[in-house]
């Protein structure tokens, strides 16, 4: 997971009242003041369960956040429970032993004691029931790209259901992968030591997806968006797959979630610049002990679905768009030999070349995508 990017934090902190702090501090903060950031979450999943701790550093001319190492990161359950969190790189913790297993209806929550001394808690939260995805599919639809252009598409949607009452909040987070085949060949030049033809390019999508469900009778909910597959792609020319986690989180993890997404235009993720009050679950000790983010309690259902062009219509495209011909006009030196292969070139003038080339992962897809399916493949 990506690192936060906060630009002016100004939140307002959760009262704690089940933790060892005497007394809970919640600050002004200015913008151009370091403050701890945590993001993490239990599931009901089996661990290694996952946190990172960082730092923000000068807001005004820096928008990136520094590692915070060396802490000691507790999870705490209300059975009496507790684990420790194992640092494995800078900044980042997991637990490792599996002596609490997230289990729906149970509370959890953390105890972080930084390096320098500094104590922070999160907020106890009850795992609520999960919703369960029940179906994933596409339809074809008319896209609108901007005000004078449209284009074909498909839309990946999913159907959820809960058997509880209880269960009201969800959030999604989806990846894809599919199948790339450089569709150009080479006789002898080589740009990889091991250069392959077939790949597995993954994307892992950051936006911010929830939905309330609170007002529903009925526990379910359909057609919940997810990505869109444009006709102008091959990612669907062989196989195809979308891989789907769905969160069912407490009413104030959801409105976490929801102001995120709204401070940043719907389009927000958790890692963009965020001008915004946003409150989290994440509380200091001390005047001194500023910290923001959220350690989220949620159960999650996961399903994954293949896709190819023959579950659809459309028509999508056989060759790929970033393999056509590009053209170079170039007084001085060429294009560079890591990223093109040159096709021709022909003089422009007295001082020019033009140079024909294409990319060279038309010929050995390797060059920019992994070779390997990725963990998450069947």
């Amino acid at each position: 997971m990506s690192q936060f990017k906060v630009a002016l934090l100004f939140f307002s902190f959760l009262p704690v009242c089940l933790f060892s702090c005497t007394e809970k501090f919640y600050p002004e903060i200015d913008s151009d003041i370091s403050i701890l950031v945590v993001d993490g979450k239990i599931t009901n999943e089996s661990g290694p369960y996952e946190l990172r701790l960082f730092r923000t550093v000068d807001l005004i001319k820096i928008d990136t956040l520094e590692p915070e190492a060396n802490a000691e990161i507790v999870l705490k359950d209300d059975l009496g429970n507790s684990e420790l969190f194992q640092e494995i790189q800078p900044g980042v913790y997991k637990t490792l032993n599996n002596i609490i297993k997230g289990t729906v209806g149970q509370t959890y929550w953390i105890e972080i004691e930084t390096a320098t001394g500094e104590k922070y808690e999160s907020t106890p939260e009850k795992m609520p029931p999960p919703f369960e995805i029940e179906s994933i599919y596409g339809k074809e639809e008319e896209v609108i790209i901007n005000t004078s252009e449209k284009q074909n598409a498909v839309k990946i949607y999913f159907d959820a259901k809960a058997n509880s009452t209880d269960a009201n909040y969800i959030r999604w987070e989806y990846r894809e992968s599919y199948e790339w085949r450089s569709p150009e060949n080479l006789n002898s030049e080589k740009f990889t030591e091991n250069p392959s033809k077939v790949c597995y390019p993954v994307t892992t999508f950051p936006l911010v997806n929830i939905f309330d469900a609170s007002n529903l009778n009925l526990k379910f909910v359909s057609q919940q968006a997810t990505t869109t597959i444009y006709t102008d792609e091959v990612k669907l020319l062989y196989s195809y797959l979308i891989d789907i986690n769905l969160l069912s989180t407490s009413q104030t993890n959801y409105e976490f979630w929801e102001k995120i997404k709204s401070v940043n235009f719907s389009e927000g993720a958790l890692y963009d610049i965020t001008p915004a009050n946003i409150g989290g679950n994440i509380t200091g000790c001390s005047e001194e002990c500023m910290a923001v983010g959220y350690f989220e309690v949620s159960s999650s259902s996961k399903k994954h679905q293949f896709f190819s062009d023959n579950n659809f219509t459309l028509e999508f495209a056989k060759y790929p768009v970033e393999c056509e011909r590009i053209e170079f006009l170039m007084a001085e030196g060429k294009p560079d030999p890591k990223k093109y292969h040159i096709i021709t070139t022909r003089p422009a003038g007295r001082f020019a070349t033009i140079y024909v080339v294409r990319r060279n992962e038309c010929y050995e897809c390797n060059v920019v995508h992994p070779a390997n399916k990725p963990s998450f493949w069947p």
